[in-house]
């Protein structure tokens, strides 16, 4: 099996298993946009910089010094022959602008994490009980939407990590809504989505970005209930970390 179809495969869009419950957008894109920072566009295969550099013509984002860099950078690899697609959707400004793209995007992370997530919310709920998984960012939606860690100036995104607590609307209340009121805006959908959930079939879960985006839904269970049950006993059984970290680029 080709290693780098297999990643195209699991990053392409599960919009069927999730349902989107509440989105909100709380402003922070103007204190954190790429805009707002001048850099130099530089290449993308080998990172020289230079008045004139050669545009992908299908994305229309990503630049090189040369030809053979742009060839080369397109079949190497993850190359750009899997991420131009990403890097139209962001555009040169690093920004998602329509909603169904937002919603692509999440669904494509999901994608990525499922597999460490899902046993994980099904271990804590056997302890917990009913609750919802609090998947947060330090990167914006549109950092975490791209295949490599590379924005669309041909710089490195460093730790693109994602921080993933098990909460119950109590924790919420007392913990989250307490230092970030503007978090209580989602309460009430939260609540009903935690009450009314299948816990063997479905996740809820709440997801915020650097960016200021924040999405609440209600997800498939992948794997299934049992399995799971079985991974999350395996991987969390002793463990007393708080949360659960995961780095994109090293999955």
């Amino acid at each position: 099996n080709n290693p780098t179809s297999t990643m195209a495969e699991v990053l392409k869009p599960q919009v069927s298993s999730f349902e989107w419950r509440k989105c909100i957008e709380l402003g922070y894109e103007k204190q954190n946009h790429l805009s707002s920072v001048k850099t130099q566009q530089r290449c993308f295969q080998c990172g020289k910089i230079q008045e004139k550099l050669l545009t992908c013509a299908r994305c229309e984002v990503a630049t090189y010094c040369s030809k053979e860099c742009q060839v080369k950078d397109w079949k190497t690899g993850i190359g750009h022959k899997h991420t131009c697609p990403n890097y139209k959707r962001v555009g040169k400004n690093m920004k998602l602008e329509v909603e169904e793209e937002k919603n692509d995007a999440k669904s494509e992370l999901y994608s990525r994490i499922r597999f460490y997530i899902c046993p994980y919310a099904v271990h804590k709920s056997q302890k917990l009980g009913r609750g919802f998984l609090f998947v947060q960012s330090e990167c914006t939606l549109a950092e975490v939407s791209l295949m490599v860690p590379k924005n669309s100036q041909g710089l490195l995104i460093s730790q693109r990590s994602i921080l993933v607590h098990f909460l119950t609307v109590g924790e919420y209340d007392s913990e989250i809504c307490r230092d970030d009121f503007e978090l209580a805006e989602v309460r009430s959908t939260l609540q009903d989505a935690v009450d009314s959930y299948d816990e063997q079939s479905n996740v809820v879960i709440l997801m915020r970005f650097r960016c200021g985006h924040v999405a609440l839904g209600i997800a498939k269970l992948v794997p299934d209930y049992g399995i799971c049950k079985s991974l999350g006993n395996n991987y969390y059984k002793n463990s007393t970390a708080g949360a659960l970290q995961l780095n994109l680029d090293d999955m």
